[in-house]
């Protein structure tokens, strides 16, 4: 018989618990593949440990922890944020900013109950929309929450500015503004329209017109 899954609240004093379930979502991410190189865990966690602890400290933002006697086995982050100014959103929305499973644990429900106990705390708060992020390639997750109600409904692109067989805009850019100071400097020193009629006056076609 599985042993019994404990959810529940950590504090921001338990933030460090988390690094080695973080290393295995990150060699999980790096396994799978991605648009964007991922940071060695050395670079990564620091920066990720900081967000953590500002998230926390906002208030209402939370993290859930799941146990196994006693065992840390996955963690959920979730980030509470006010009314977004483009989509239309409740007053508060959320967005899930991690979910890390331990690799041996995989498949036993760890993700689906820290979901569950996410999306049941979002709910008693009067919170009813959640934001989740997925890499490309992690067709697993996508299938995951798809399979929970949650639909794609934004892509985040990504491209490496003068990459070899890349569109070489920023170069068609710079001719452009050369261009367009040539045009400039010619328009600078070009006759003004009084000084091109006085000019005119005196050409031949003018002339005759003028006489008629």
């Amino acid at each position: 018989m599985e042993r019994d899954l404990l959810i529940r609240r950590l504090e921001a004093a338990e933030i460090g618990r988390l690094e080695p379930l973080w290393r295995s979502l990150l060699d999980h991410i790096r396994v799978m593949g991605t648009v964007v190189p991922v940071r060695r865990h050395e670079e990564s966690w620091p920066k990720r440990r900081a967000l953590y602890q500002l998230w926390l400290a906002e208030g209402d933002s939370f993290l859930l922890g799941a146990f196994r006697d006693n065992e840390l086995v996955g963690y959920a982050m979730v980030h509470v944020a006010d009314a977004d100014p483009v989509w239309v959103t409740g007053e508060r929305y959320t967005e899930l900013m991690s979910l890390s499973v331990a690799p041996h644990e995989r498949g036993h429900g760890v993700g689906t109950a820290l979901l569950d106990d996410v999306e049941a705390r979002l709910l008693a708060q009067g919170i009813d929309e959640l934001v989740i992020g997925v890499d490309t390639p992690n067709t697993t997750a996508r299938r995951f929450y798809e399979a929970r109600g949650f639909k794609v409904g934004y892509h985040l692109m990504h491209g490496r500015l003068g990459a070899p067989g890349r569109p070489a805009a920023g170069r068609d850019v710079a001719e452009r503004d050369v261009a367009e100071g040539d045009a400039a400097e010619r328009d600078a020193a070009a006759p003004s329209p009084s000084e091109r009629s006085d000019r005119q006056a005196g050409s031949p076609e003018t002339a005759a017109h003028g006489d008629d």
